[in-house]
């Protein structure tokens, strides 16, 4: 501890920038490797495949990309279950990973989640070898599912931090700025990870990226703190503002009012936006690059250029998202607008936004007249307006929880992560191995316009800006400091829905 205060003092820090600004950076870079090493396989598995050595039935519709041809002879619901298995781990630790960074401190837990992750990641060409190059890759699918439970952590033991970190009139832009670190990660994910694959092969992606990981790690753990009380070279006056900005929050973890949570409609509001936007998000984030490839493959013929055009609307989503939180943080500051009434708005533009950008996509666009410019144009355009996501319901959880806000996001992301392996199963059953028809990709998008749009509805009549009651329980037994069973119980229920799921998808793909 002594060596780690002299090394920030010798290190001096910045003056001008404050430390909450520097724990903002870090978080973000470390977003940044959060999605970069969760996604970057959805592109680079094209590259994986040896397209001209799949059977002809399976019309998977990639031989004709003129895609180079990869070692693995995987056909479509293989790379399916490789790509979509992440969220079968991710949904398990939710709960426990934003708790435990409400007992133990964001700081540990954040940095064993993306260790973790970065580990695992350098270990998946060795693992996709060893399942043979026309076998099920099990010990790839296994690889995903770990990573998306180490992964699982990181979105809760955020939140949980900031609950702490964040004073009320910067807490959207900061917020934003650390977690649009995912669109950031999902640029260099799809786009990066495409030049370096045409540069040196698929294998290089995952240790460049996996590696690098670990040059953030150490980063974060020198300089990064789970509270302002506790860090090294914070000034008094800094620790002073934050304080002053931020609710009620207790210095010691209280036990989970689980009967008032469920019981809590504003709770309910966020848990159906969750679902909703993963549906949404992740949908897009999975399928997008298979959608390109197949309906414009003439244009789409190399890694490069694919992830180009997937990265493009993450772009504009990462450079949205901060215009959002800095207005959406004016409105507070200047008291122009209630809590509720921002995260409201802002929640609407995220969804209903995209839903109408893809009605356009179900209205224009034909078999006949795939209008490749229009459909680049909305996919760019509806993704952008997610950007609003985190000055909405991503960021409410602090609001109305400042004590459980990484809990509530936790266990809202749980639920909400179902949609991340269903929405995909979804669409591969609609599009059922017919990718290059653009009818039943319009089926895939109705679905999507319609829970966006019922989701925008019930946000806006029933979400809240202020903290709950049950954020400071008054009755002495629950803050007893007993085990919380509910919670155990929860979280092996949980993982035995995972593995039951894991593996019966792996032994039906087999």
């Amino acid at each position: 501890i002594h060596f780690y205060k002299s090394f920030l003092l010798v290190m001096q820090l910045p003056a001008c920038l404050p430390v909450r600004y520097i724990f903002t950076i870090l978080a973000f870079i470390g977003f940044v490797f959060n999605y970069t090493l969760r996604i970057n396989i959805n592109l680079v598995i094209t590259s994986m495949v040896n397209h001209t050595a799949l059977n002809d039935t399976d019309n998977y519709k990639l031989n004709s990309t003129k895609k180079m041809d990869g070692p693995f002879v995987w056909d479509s619901v293989i790379t399916g279950d490789v790509v979509g298995m992440f969220f079968a781990g991710y949904m398990v630790f939710q709960m426990p990973g934003g708790r435990m960074a409400e007992v133990f401190g964001g700081k540990k837990v954040l940095a064993a989640a993306m260790g973790g992750v970065a580990t695992l990641t350098l270990l998946i060409p060795s693992a996709a070898k060893l399942g043979g190059h026309t076998g099920y890759p099990y010990y790839l699918v296994v690889i995903r599912v770990l990573m998306g439970l180490c992964e699982a952590a990181t979105f809760p033991c955020i939140t949980s931090m900031l609950a702490r970190w964040a004073p009320e009139q910067e807490r959207a832009t900061m917020s934003t700025f650390i977690m649009a670190g995912s669109q950031a990660g999902t640029i260099v994910g799809f786009f990066i990870s495409g030049i370096i694959a045409d540069a040196w092969g698929w294998e290089s992606v995952f240790y460049i990226e996996g590696g690098s990981c670990f040059v953030w790690l150490l980063l974060w753990i020198l300089f990064a703190a789970d509270t302002p009380s506790t860090h090294p070279s914070i000034t008094t006056a800094e620790r002073d503002y934050i304080s002053a900005g931020l609710p009620a929050t207790n210095s010691v973890s209280l036990p989970i009012p689980w009967k008032s949570i469920w019981t809590s409609i504003p709770f309910w509001a966020i848990m159906f936006s969750n679902i909703a936007n993963n549906w949404g998000f992740h949908l897009l984030m999975t399928e997008l690059p298979q959608y390109l490839s197949d309906i414009f493959h003439n244009y789409m013929d190399s890694g490069s250029k694919t992830g180009l055009w997937t990265a493009i609307p993450y772009a504009s989503m990462w450079a949205s998202s901060i215009l959002f939180s800095l207005t959406s943080d004016y409105l507070i500051r200047k008291k122009i607008l209630s809590t509720a009434t921002v995260r409201k708005i802002f929640n609407t533009i995220s969804h209903l936004g995209p839903a109408l950008c893809l009605l356009v996509i179900v209205i224009f666009v034909t078999n006949e007249k795939p209008q490749m410019n229009l459909t680049l144009g909305m996919f760019t355009l509806g993704v952008a307006q997610m950007g609003a996501l985190y000055s909405g319901f991503i960021t409410n959880p602090q609001d109305i929880a400042p004590n459980f806000a990484g809990t509530v996001l936790g266990l809202t992301n749980c639920i909400g992560s179902i949609p991340g392996f269903v929405a995909p199963a979804v669409a591969s059953s609609i599009i059922n191995g017919d990718a290059s028809n653009i009818a039943k990709w319009r089926n895939v998008w109705i679905i999507t316009i319609v829970i966006l749009m019922v989701e925008t509805v019930t946000f806006i009549i029933f979400a809240d800006g202020k903290p709950q009651k049950w954020n400071a329980p008054t009755d002495e037994k629950v803050k007893e400091g007993k085990k919380d069973w509910i919670l155990i119980f929860f979280t092996i229920g949980i993982a035995m829905v995972g593995v039951v799921y894991v593996g019966t998808m792996m032994a039906l793909h087999s």
